[in-house]
Formats: structure tokens, C-alpha cells, sequence
């Protein structure tokens, strides 16, 4: 008769995703994974980069510090190590930035002060006013012009925005090719005002609007060659027979 040598097996369990494995296999030598290490610097210089005061993670820049480089200096946060990602403020010579930047430059919400007069605040992509945004310019006589509307790439686009001139008067409708351009209402100190079509900030020539001059409302034709105003004499669509700005009532 044979003899057999007993040997002995490892245990086979069934793991509880289903799958069949033997009881002590598999997780011999695993390592625990290394704890980030975070440490906090002072002045401490990065090659290319600039001075950085802050917190580190794994020796990259992490949560709330100051960068400063030859020609600027951010405070915020670091959300994407070096790239000077996150909310804070920059400032530039005599320029400050404030708000969401995204590699150093504004995008989403912020506000600038330019250091000399003009000021912008509102919603920007890539550094540039992108949005609704609120903008004033100091003018070389004193006071200011203000602007309230839509921009695109620093450029004025807006089918109802706002333009306030330091001497009183004031605009609002369209604007395209980031000036007065479209159809919109000028109103002039003094009371007078034009409702009608606009080109490079001016009524067009030619063209009929409602207005006031002289204290009296009625349509006004604007001159072909001058650009002056009179009272209109004339038919309108929808309107009918106009005589000296004013509507004939059909008898």
C-alpha cells in the first residue's frame, strides 16, 4: 500500500467582491503611503520664479502665501502650485489687481486700479474685462466718464449699456466696436436729447429720431452734411405725416 505525506495548504476564503483567493497571500510587503510632508518658509527663493513666503506641500507651493518676483508681487492663495492660481491681490508698479487670478492674470470676478484715474471692476477672462463690468477713466479737465455694461476682450459690447460723461451728459443703448454705435438715447446738460441712431458717438446724419430741443419734443431730422438739428417734416412708418416734428391728426 502507498504511503502519503500530508501537506498542508493555505486556506482558501472567498474575498467579499466574490473573488477566490487564498487566506495570507497578496498583501505581504505593502507599504503605508508616505505622508505629505508640509513645512512653512520664509523668504525662500525659487529659481525663475521669485521670493515665496507660505506654506508648502511636498516642496510646491500650497494655501495662502506671498510670491514676490522682479516685477510684481501676489498675497493670496496657491491653488495650482507655481502658476499663481487662486484669489488675492497683485500688485504691479502703481496697478493693483484684486480678485480670482488664473496664471497670474484676473479671471472671473476682480477689481484694478490703475494708478492713474481709471478703475475697473466687474468680471474678467484671461486679464482682460470679460462681462458685466463697471469702468471709469479720469479726464485731463477733472471729473470722470463712467461706463456700466458689457464687455468683450476690453471691448464695449452692450445692446442696453450705460455711458455717463464728466461734463453731465449721458448715454444709453447699444454700443459696438467698444464705442456709441447702434440705437440708444443721448442726453445733453440743458434737457435736450435724441432718441434714434447712433455712429461714433453722434446721431446718424441723415437719419430722423425723437427728441427735445429747445425745450419742445417732437420727431427731428438730423442734416445730411452739418449734423444739425430741425424739426421734421415728413411721413414715418407707423406713424403717419409729420409737419415741424409733430404728428397731423387725420381729420
Amino acid at each position: 500500500m502507498k504511503s502519503f505525506k500530508k501537506v498542508l495548504l493555505p486556506l482558501a476564503v472567498v474575498c467579499a467582491a466574490g473573488c477566490f483567493c487564498l487566506a495570507g497571500c497578496g498583501d505581504k510587503g505593502s507599504e503605508k503611503p508616505k505622508e505629505p510632508v508640509v513645512e512653512s518658509v520664509t523668504d525662500k527663493e525659487f529659481a525663475d520664479w521669485g521670493i515665496y513666503t507660505g506654506t508648502l506641500t511636498d516642496g510646491i507651493p500650497t494655501g495662502a502665501g506671498k510670491l514676490v518676483t522682479e516685477g510684481y508681487t501676489y498675497e493670496g492663495t496657491f491653488e495650482d502650485g507655481f502658476k499663481v492660481t487662486g484669489v488675492g491681490i497683485k500688485t504691479q508698479g502703481n496697478e493693483t489687481f484684486k480678485g480670482s487670478f488664473v496664471n497670474g492674470v484676473l479671471d472671473g470676478y476682480g477689481e484694478v486700479d490703475y494708478g492713474n484715474g481709471c478703475h475697473g471692476i466687474g468680471e474678467w477672462k484671461e486679464g482682460r474685462l470679460h462681462g458685466t463690468s463697471f469702468f471709469t477713466w479720469q479726464q485731463p479737465g477733472g471729473g470722470y466718464d463712467i461706463y456700466f455694461g458689457e464687455w468683450s476682450g476690453q471691448v464695449r459690447v452692450d445692446d442696453d449699456g450705460y455711458y455717463q460723461f464728466n461734463n453731465g451728459c449721458w448715454y444709453q443703448g447699444e454700443f459696438n466696436n467698444d464705442w456709441i454705435n447702434g440705437k440708444g438715447v443721448f442726453h445733453w446738460v440743458g434737457g435736450n436729447y435724441f432718441d434714434g441712431e447712433f455712429a461714433g458717438g453722434s446721431p446718424v446724419k441723415g437719419s430722423v429720431g425723437y427728441g427735445q430741443m429747445d425745450g419742445v419734443q417732437g420727431y427731428i431730422k438730423v442734416d445730411e452734411e452739418t449734423g444739425g438739428w430741425s424739426w421734421y417734416t415728413g411721413s414715418l412708418e407707423g406713424v403717419g405725416e409729420i409737419v415741424n416734428g409733430q404728428p397731423v391728426t387725420a381729420e
